[in-house]
């Protein structure tokens, strides 16, 4: 039982910012990883089915935002930065509702940002500087060369580790006391080693932040932030810079680094919408947000409006979205306030227009297919939902409202299959068998739709194999 424990947390634990309360939050199923083996590192086949047993388990976890417009987002960004890294490899990108300063990356490719990373950043190519660091950290095998490297010494503290991230999933405060404990105890050769994985993930990474036209400049100077946060009220990080030191030599090479390269290039406008439509997510039930420190008139808008939306007050949440630009996500935000107030029309309206701009993207489809369907326009939703292909990330939601619709216009099988291939994505394996092998005993089921429950029956046996 320990070896396998062991071999799981070795997939785990390279990151910018903090290991401690990020990955105790988590609170994952332990995935049964021995039939991978070593055989990872070198087989393309096994490190993909590596990565989606920690894809899934990841989102099976309520910590995963599912939020389509975010997510979408985040993606956009991480995979921008990977066209540029070299890096030729699966790459996922999951955001967790969690306050933490952090990003971290798996074996497998799995790379979490936090959303109080997002809050923390006060531009698009910061945060981008810190998905770079990781996608580096997964293109240069650091995790692969750790286990090679450490002749058991990581294995030494693995299980007490591991053991504090399930504790912090039930109290965080001694999770994290029983994290420290074990990387204060490792030995000083490991320490050297992280040390330099972390600055060659600088250096790999700094590039990439360049070449995918985002300003290099975001690396040091979000490296000079965080070393602010480790000595103030995130004094907490502390503990994890034990193990991933963020030095003086760091900050100062990403700095001459940035200068070498150039800072010619540009922030998403979206950036500042987003990081509000971030905080408006994760403010806890009655708190509400303070905009005296936002400069941009039309932001502050938004963020009030998306305030307003939650409390009922749709009338003056519209009338500031209407002032707030045209920008897709105040679009988005607008229909949904359109929506809450019953007001399907003009949601219908702002939506319809969308989806001609921007076809198959989930945060637009998704609000637009519920929106029929509520005005009972069933064949025009599953006509706008059934064409659209899916990606191993895409959103829960898109498989909901897929569901609905199929089932609105008398197509069970259809409805069987976007509800198996939800619960896949979850790597609920079993109840997606079971609505799969429900698909096939509807009469007169077409062969097309038969295949396709097959090879979904055939992918489940390829990734959730038995226990030997």
């Amino acid at each position: 039982m320990l070896n396998k424990l062991n071999r799981w947390l070795l997939t785990l634990f390279l990151s910018f910012g903090l290991l401690t309360a990020a990955s105790a939050n988590l609170d994952l199923k332990v995935p049964d990883l021995s039939e991978i083996g070593g055989r990872t590192s070198h087989q393309a086949g096994y490190q993909n089915q590596l990565s989606l047993k920690v894809l899934r388990q990841f989102r099976n976890h309520r910590s995963v935002v599912e939020d389509p417009e975010l997510s979408s987002w985040l993606r956009g960004i991480g995979n921008r930065l990977v066209s540029q890294s070299g890096y030729r490899g699966n790459v996922y990108f999951l955001l967790a509702n969690n306050s933490e300063v952090n990003a971290f990356a798996t074996m497998g490719g799995v790379i979490v940002i936090n959303t109080g990373l997002i809050l923390h950043a006060d531009s698009e190519s910061e945060l981008a500087a810190v998905i770079a660091h990781e996608i580096a950290h997964v293109s240069q095998k650091h995790l692969d060369r750790l286990v090679a490297n450490s002749k058991g010494s990581v294995l030494g503290t693995s299980a007490a580790v591991l053991a504090g991230i399930l504790a912090g999933t039930q109290d965080s405060q001694a999770g994290s006391a029983i994290i420290a404990t074990a990387l204060a105890a490792q030995q000083h050769r490991q320490l050297d080693y992280s040390r330099s994985m972390e600055s060659e993930a600088d250096s790999v990474g700094i590039r990439t932040l360049a070449r995918a036209g985002f300003k290099a400049s975001g690396m040091p100077l979000f490296m000079e932030k965080l070393d602010r946060l480790s000595n103030g009220r995130y004094a907490q990080l502390s503990k994890f810079l034990q193990s991933h030191p963020l030095s003086i030599e760091r900050v100062g090479n990403t700095r001459a680094w940035a200068n070498q390269l150039g800072n010619s290039g540009r922030d998403g406008a979206d950036f500042a919408f987003i990081k509000e439509k971030v905080r408006s997510l994760t403010a806890r039930g009655g708190q509400k947000v303070q905009f005296s420190e936002l400069s941009n008139q039309q932001v502050k808008n938004y963020a009030q409006a998306l305030q307003l939306t939650k409390m009922g007050q749709y009338l003056r949440a519209q009338t500031l979205l209407k002032q707030s630009g045209n920008q897709k996500t105040v679009k988005l935000a607008l229909a949904e306030s359109y929506s809450k107030q019953s007001n399907y029309t003009e949601a219908a309206k702002i939506l319809q227009a969308l989806h001609a701009k921007h076809y198959g993207e989930e945060a637009v489809l998704i609000p637009l297919v519920d929106n029929l369907l509520v005005a009972g326009q069933r064949q025009k939703a599953w006509n706008t939902v059934k064409g659209v292909v899916a990606s191993e990330q895409t959103s829960l939601g898109f498989y909901e409202v897929k569901q609905e619709a199929a089932r609105a216009v008398g197509l069970t099988g259809e409805a069987y299959l976007a509800a198996a291939d939800r619960n896949i994505r979850l790597a609920e394996y079993q109840h997606a068998k079971t609505q799969l092998r429900a698909a096939q005993r509807i009469p007169n089921i077409s062969g097309g739709v038969r295949a396709r429950i097959d090879a979904k029956l055939k992918h489940i046996d390829g990734v959730d194999k038995p226990k030997q």
